[in-house]
């Protein structure tokens, strides 16, 4: 079992781990751990069970697979990731309603798209409708419901500089279903493969989006926690790991990889005791430490993230916070919601938006 490495399943480590939020602070985590080197030609993960080292970690590739370097690597702007996890939250709180449905009910027919789940199971409609409720009291109403789920799912960027440069953290926090520790490495480290081709109330399906947000950061860690009404016959507790690019001394291929516990691939775990002692009850955390925004930096990458995001997620299943810098909130609705609010509330936002033109003369020499 992952938790026979001593000292590794501490309430002490899981507060370090919570707080690294530099490269600095991840790379003097990592100095402590007992880890088998990537340059350790002795291990070799397609024959991990032969040749582990007891009582160490070891790097192994995200989804089991040493060529996934063009596969994570697919995004094309550092955007698109964070978008794809916060996406990966909105489905996890769905599910977590779902799963509550079936343990009352487990005849229940699945919603059939994720708008429909959204209503099922929030009372919401689509975003985008609710500026235009003529009911003020009906529209403050949905308003409030909206602005507490947006309070489960949440977005924080943070900043530090290290020599004199600013170097940025992306912290994806949701408050869903999470998943026990022996199933971290097969769900949230998996790539390509889903669980979800039998719930047409999920709005993913192949598994690949938002592992590339491996790929704009030099280090992660991931934490989760299955909800308790999901357990089944599992453990509770914490699982956990750290995700970075691995450059092997003497090859060409590249790869992403995680750190494991046990040969199995699973990653190490924290007792219920401690995640209950951080606050975390249920849900996953992705921390995306030292992200390249490809050559943007300072105070636009704080400035630009809410339009970018509002842009890339135009109506979204379900709303949720942006903390941009700071320890308030900005509640996301994306854009299609502002243009639907802007046409209600301005009366001349449809001049502005849809701009016409007088006849002009023309003429000919």
């Amino acid at each position: 079992m992952s938790q026979a490495i001593d000292g590794l399943a501490s309430e002490e480590l899981l507060r370090r781990v919570i707080a690294v939020t530099t490269t600095t602070d991840m790379e003097a985590l990592l100095a402590t751990l007992p880890i088998v080197s990537e340059n350790d030609s002795s291990f070799d993960a397609t024959r991990a069970a032969d040749t582990w080292n007891p009582g160490h970690l070891h790097w192994m590739p995200v989804g089991g697979d040493r060529g996934n370097a063009g596969r994570i690597k697919l995004a094309n702007h550092p955007v698109n990731p964070l978008a794809e996890r916060i996406v990966n939250g909105m489905e996890a709180l769905i599910e977590l309603h779902r799963t509550r449905e079936l343990n009352l009910n487990s005849h229940a027919a699945p919603p059939e798209s994720p708008r429909a789940a959204v209503g099922r199971y929030f009372g919401l409609p689509a975003l985008d409708q609710i500026p235009k409720i003529e009911d003020k009291a009906e529209r403050a109403r949905l308003w409030g419901i909206a602005r507490e789920i947006a309070r489960g799912l949440r977005l924080k960027l943070s900043t530090v500089r290290i020599k004199g440069q600013p170097s940025f953290t992306i912290m994806i926090e949701d408050d869903g279903i999470g998943q026990s520790a022996d199933m971290v490495h097969r769900t949230l480290l998996s790539l390509g493969s889903t669980t979800k081709g039998d719930k047409p109330y999920m709005i993913g399906l192949f598994g690949q989006g938002g592992s590339s947000a491996f790929s704009i950061s030099r280090y992660s860690w991931v934490l989760s926690r299955r909800a308790p009404e999901a357990l089944g016959d599992r453990k509770d507790g914490l699982g956990w790991s750290v995700i970075k690019q691995v450059f092997p001394r003497g090859r060409r291929d590249d790869y992403f990889a995680y750190l494991a516990g046990a040969p199995d691939g699973r990653v190490l775990a924290f007792e219920a005791a401690a995640a209950d002692a951080v606050g975390m009850a249920h849900g996953t955390r992705f921390a995306h430490i030292g992200c390249d925004f490809q050559g943007v930096g300072g105070s636009s990458v704080t400035r630009n993230l809410f339009p970018a995001l509002n842009h890339v997620l135009f109506n979204p299943m379900l709303p949720y916070e942006l903390y941009a810098g700071r320890d308030t909130a900005d509640p996301m609705w994306g854009n299609a919601y502002r243009l639907s609010n802007v046409k209600l509330r301005n009366s001349t936002a449809a001049v502005s938006l849809d701009k016409t033109f007088p006849p002009q003369q023309v003429t000919t020499r």
